[in-house]
């Protein structure tokens, strides 16, 4: 019967990527210690942000749509669980993995709740309207989502799942808006597009093809595959307005449980 656990600490694959790529590369002669390999591995996970932040800015100059780089952002954001594999398990380091989405969550309550300055940059980035509130909403409910994964589904179907649920949501605002032309509407929720939510569905089986892969996780089979998708733009189609991050994770959550079930 197949299992879905994080990789067992005394298995290869716990072993942190990072310091086998360094050795392997010659760019270092001896392997980092499990804790500075940790340490490095989060670092590394900074930069990739802080260049993901920058590139979100470029796109909402460029195409003056913030909307789009809402999504970029959301989008790389979620990818961050590819890597993962850098970090070693058989070290506590390996929940430096939510740095990055720790700092992120206070940093948007300082600023949506605090601040309030509808010119920052990071509120014209990430919202909608430039409205600081927003903040505290899908970014705030991501980056939260994010630690919890990172602490609690680390290296696990279930963590890469609800991860990929978020490419789908990503996909489907995308989506929607160049090629959405059946729009409809749900009490309480969100205008959305039969589309958008097509996409929503495609991008998460693609989203969770390419986390298992990249993590060396044991990749699902069409049938639990199907399921997720389709769950996932039900869901994303159905939550309440500004509140799909969350009713997505929960979902995601629950279908994880069923997922010896489906196979």
């Amino acid at each position: 019967k197949k299992t879905f656990t994080m990789v067992d600490s005394d298995s290869p694959s716990s072993l942190g990527q990072l310091s086998a790529f360094l050795v392997g590369h010659s760019i270092i002669a001896k392997p980092l210690s499990p804790l500075h390999n940790n340490v490095v591995s989060a670092l590394l996970t900074v930069v990739y942000v802080k260049c993901v932040m920058e590139l979100g800015a470029l796109i909402r100059i460029k195409y003056g749509n913030p909307e789009l780089s809402r999504k970029f952002i959301h989008l790389c954001a979620c990818s961050a669980v590819v890597w993962w594999p850098l970090f070693d398990t058989s070290h506590w380091g390996w929940r430096l993995n939510i740095t990055v989405p720790l700092c992120m969550a206070i940093r948007l309550i300082y600023k949506g709740a605090v601040l309030k300055d509808p010119e920052d940059e990071d509120v014209r980035t990430m919202s909608r309207t430039s409205s600081p509130s927003e903040l505290l909403f899908g970014p705030l409910q991501m980056t939260l989502i994010m630690v919890y994964v990172g602490l609690t589904k680390f290296m696990t179907h279930t963590g890469l799942i609800i991860m990929a649920s978020f490419v789908g949501d990503a996909a489907a605002a995308v989506v929607g808006l160049h090629y959405g032309r059946h729009r409809y509407k749900v009490t309480f929720g969100g205008e959305k597009s039969v589309e958008g939510s097509i996409g929503c569905g495609l991008f998460t089986m693609i989203g969770i093809f390419c986390y298992c892969y990249m993590c060396s996780i044991e990749m699902l089979q069409m049938r639990p595959l199907l399921a997720i998708g389709i769950t996932s733009a039900v869901v994303e189609a159905t939550a309440l307005k500004n509140w799909d991050n969350v009713f997505l994770c929960i979902a995601m959550e629950l279908m994880s449980l069923h997922l010896p079930k489906l196979i």
